[in-house]
């Protein structure tokens, strides 16, 4: 059942006695003030305003990849929101039908059109399946693709078909098995973001009947309530940001919690810290900021939503009960952070654990097949001979195929990471997005959430790589991102080799005329990098621009 946006407004219990005064001067509040109707409901609407721009409607004249998120908030919060519509539907299903008939676009793509169009009751099974269950790329984005993937099934209510490569389950192992010791979640590294532990928290929580989940959840939980700031904040990457907070707002409300809890009312009283003419600011003292604004947006409807007994990224209308302990007061911040004496002990005891941790060689996996081969082929053989069965045939062909595995090379994944480049010359080899550190306010989150920047801006540390005669610079980062273990997404065409992403970093996220560029000694090619044949000693950089 529906119910007005009036009255979910009037039982949202608030932070402050007058939410004008937020606008202001934003202070500390009690946990049990109630905000007035018209005032929290003006937040909404001017953030609508501002994503309108010069349209006389939200929705008038937009399209996938426009406010997207913003317009997935406007199905949740009703009617009185979402009217006219139509056309963004429409243009969202043609978009994903495209999508669907290419051979490689990043999953994430695929999974915010599931989300959205899942918010308007539109999404079908094909793309469900394209975006989540049986979407064979969702490595090539890391982490993040896996969570969108499971966020993206739980809001369209479809399971995954029989004989699916993914389920929801397996999907929520995947996620399960990359949580770090303190039960947050991080890119990479061993320090736990704040931005993908709550998006990890939002994509299980849905799962919580799940044993495993659940307890994977409560870790995650706990992991965000130690990151939480003595101002109610939170920080990513470093840095204190408004849309830190709204994430962590749609953490702990899909986990249960409520604006009764301290950790979410305090959260609010951060976030609302950003407000700006017509939205929210990045940072604070910043001008409006679009990315912020939407996830405020979301942080205020998951509120909302959670007030009717939903979470914001679910099935539309599934209930969430109540959590069974509300904590009222945060525990002590010398109690749940971990010095850095510790931390350092968690990760060297992580990294014990994880050498200890069996792992199959490549001579081990070569010989399993091979002697599965051999011996189904003497089976045949056998049942050839007392059976007088005419399989004599495949029996040769299988034992030809238990002596022909040995000429593959089969690798397990240490042994493809830590094999020794061969090659006769050396090249340096380098790559950074150094120049994004002071444009953070320019990032699309729908295409590299903040949490795949690296503090420092590298993401190739410069190493020096071993080259045959005749490798190209392509051939050199392909080498360099092998031996330091970072992903690269790059496409083949006409015009050479194009690389797309570095380190889950992939181009127009912050804006588009930004994405990877190369050079040379400094001096920046007219060909691809697949094209640039290499000489001894040269030096090639792979740099991030934003335009």
């Amino acid at each position: 059942m529906r119910i007005k946006f009036s009255a979910v407004c009037a039982v949202i219990i608030a932070v402050q006695t007058a939410l004008g005064f937020l606008w202001a001067a934003p202070a500390a509040y009690a946990a049990d003030s109630v905000p007035m109707e018209a005032e929290y409901g003006e937040i909404i609407d001017l953030v609508f305003d501002h994503l309108s721009g010069e349209r006389v409607g939200f929705f008038e004249g937009l399209g996938f990849g426009q406010s997207d998120w913003a317009a997935y908030c406007a199905a949740r919060l009703g009617d009185d929101y979402s009217s006219g519509s139509e056309e963004f539907v429409g243009s969202v299903k043609a978009a994903a039908s495209e999508l669907m008939e290419q051979d490689f676009v990043p999953p994430t793509d695929l999974q915010r059109a599931a989300v959205v169009l899942s918010g308007f009751g539109e999404c079908s099974k094909e793309l469900i399946s394209a975006a989540a269950y049986d979407n064979d790329s969702l490595d090539r984005q890391g982490l993040n693709a896996w969570i969108w993937a499971l966020t993206a099934a739980n809001c369209s209510g479809e399971e995954a078909e029989s004989g699916a490569l993914n389920t929801r389950v397996s999907i929520a192992e995947h996620i399960i098995s990359a949580a770090l010791p303190d039960g947050g979640f991080s890119l990479r590294g061993e320090r736990a973001d704040c931005d993908m532990t709550a998006a990890a928290v939002y994509a299980l929580a849905p799962l919580e009947e799940f044993p495993a989940a659940k307890e994977a959840l409560a870790a995650a939980v706990d992991c965000l309530t130690a990151l939480q700031l003595e101002n109610g904040g939170f920080c990513s990457m470093g840095v204190e940001n408004c849309e830190s907070a709204a994430q962590a707002i749609i953490a702990f409300t899909a986990a249960g919690y409520d604006i009764s809890d301290s950790r979410v009312s305090r959260a609010l009283t951060a976030m609302m810290e950003y407000r700006a003419e017509g939205g929210f600011a990045h940072t604070l003292g910043g001008g409006v900021n679009g990315a912020a604004s939407v996830q405020a947006l979301q942080a205020l409807t998951a509120l909302m939503l959670r007030e009717r007994g939903e979470r914001l990224f679910d099935t539309c209308g599934v209930s969430v009960g109540d959590h069974e302990e509300v904590s009222t007061v945060l525990p002590e911040k010398t109690e749940e952070l971990p010095s850095e004496q510790t931390m350092t002990e968690i990760c060297e005891s992580a990294e014990i654990f994880s050498s200890k941790t069996a792992e199959l060689s490549g001579f081990t996996i070569t010989l399993i097949i091979s002697l599965c081969l051999a011996l189904t082929g003497v089976v045949l053989a056998v049942v050839c001979v007392f059976k007088r069965k005419s399989l004599a045939i495949v029996s040769v062909v299988l034992f030809a195929a238990a002596g022909g595995v040995w000429l593959l090379d089969i690798r397990s994944p240490s042994e493809y990471y830590s094999q020794e480049r061969a090659g006769n010359m050396k090249v340096t080899v380098a790559a950074d997005c150094l120049s994004v550190l002071a444009s953070m306010d320019r990032i699309d989150e729908n295409v590299n959430p903040s949490s795949v920047i690296p503090l420092d801006g590298i993401v190739i540390a410069e190493c020096e790589t071993a080259a045959e005669d005749g490798a190209t610079a392509f051939d050199a980062l392909i080498a360099a991102a092998r031996e330091q273990r970072v992903a690269v997404d790059y496409v083949g065409s006409l015009y050479g080799v194009y690389v797309r992403g570095i380190g889950h970093i992939y181009e127009f996220g912050f804006g588009d005329m930004s994405g990877w560029v190369y050079k040379v000694n400094g001096e920046t090619p007219n060909v691809s990098a697949g094209e640039f044949v290499l000489s001894e000693g040269d030096r090639v950089e792979f740099i991030y621009t934003i335009g």
